[in-house]
């Protein structure tokens, strides 16, 4: 177990600190990783000191952006935000300064700190609305197809003073995406419960493009395509570049597979 290791770690070696993804998770952060990804033990440690089983880096921190937490030496959380905002992968990334920004960690800081154009988009695209991590991905997957930035946790007027609450979405064009995740939509009360919400949406005119736990990473391809026919139909016009580029990361995010069943899309 992680934390095992990180307190057993960090006593034994007093100049070693947590750090990245190892950090974010110390800190009770969901960290979501590329298929096939470890979870290593990331330290930082002087001079990049080797240690049997973790990943180093070299460097010593200042104190301020060190703390010990729950028996582990790590990075603060602004710290960490920082150095994962730098060092994951984009998508990543933002899932777990989205987490952060949601516990109430102030970000605004870290933009008077030496950020990387990398680091920086990574902070412009982070949002404290996400509701999960997976939606998150789901936010980074969509605008890195070029499609217009969504709304997170958009509110729409039902009838009777009544509000829905959409993961993303673009008001604009009335289409939206909900992340269907297992924990939340597990029971037959919740999936009746969306069900009858979704309609009363599509009644008021919306497109509700729903998204399953397998969308990541093995139907995103399909997701892409729906969500931008469905914003060009409601009278989105990205343009012959904007084409060009969406076509290209639907083509790049396609696996082939063997079977098509269980589409959840519409």
């Amino acid at each position: 177990m992680l934390l095992v290791r990180a307190r057993r770690v960090t006593r034994a070696l007093p100049q070693a600190v947590v750090c990245r993804a190892a950090a974010a998770r110390v800190w009770g952060v969901e960290v979501l990783h590329h298929p096939g990804a470890g979870q290593p033990l990331e330290l930082i440690t002087p001079e990049g000191l080797e240690i049997p089983g973790c990943v180093t880096h070299a460097g010593v921190l200042p104190t301020a952006d060190v703390t010990l937490h729950d028996g582990i030496r790590v990075t603060t959380p602004a710290r960490t935000a920082f150095d994962c905002a730098h060092w994951l992968p984009r998508a990543e990334a933002v899932v777990v300064l989205d987490q952060f920004l949601r516990r109430g960690v102030d970000l605004g800081p870290l933009w008077h700190r030496t950020l990387s154009g990398r680091a920086r988009d990574v902070l412009t695209l982070a949002d404290r609305r996400a509701a999960s991590p997976r939606e998150s991905w789901v936010r980074v997957m969509l605008a890195d197809c070029g499609l217009p930035r969504p709304a997170t946790q958009l509110r729409v007027a039902l009838p009777g003073g009544r509000h829905a609450c959409l993961d993303l979405g673009w008001e604009a064009y009335k289409v939206a995406v909900e992340y269907d995740g297992r924990e939340h939509h597990a029971t037959p009360a919740d999936r009746r419960h969306d069900s009858l919400r979704r309609a009363e949406l599509r009644d008021l005119g919306w497109r509700i493009v729903v998204a399953g736990p397998d969308v990541i990473p093995g139907r995103a391809a399909d997701l892409l395509e729906v969500v931008a026919n469905a914003l060009i139909e409601r009278g989105w016009q990205p343009g012959p570049e904007g084409m060009v580029r969406i076509l290209a990361r639907i083509r790049a995010t396609r696996r082939p597979r063997t079977s098509r069943r269980g589409r959840s899309y519409g």
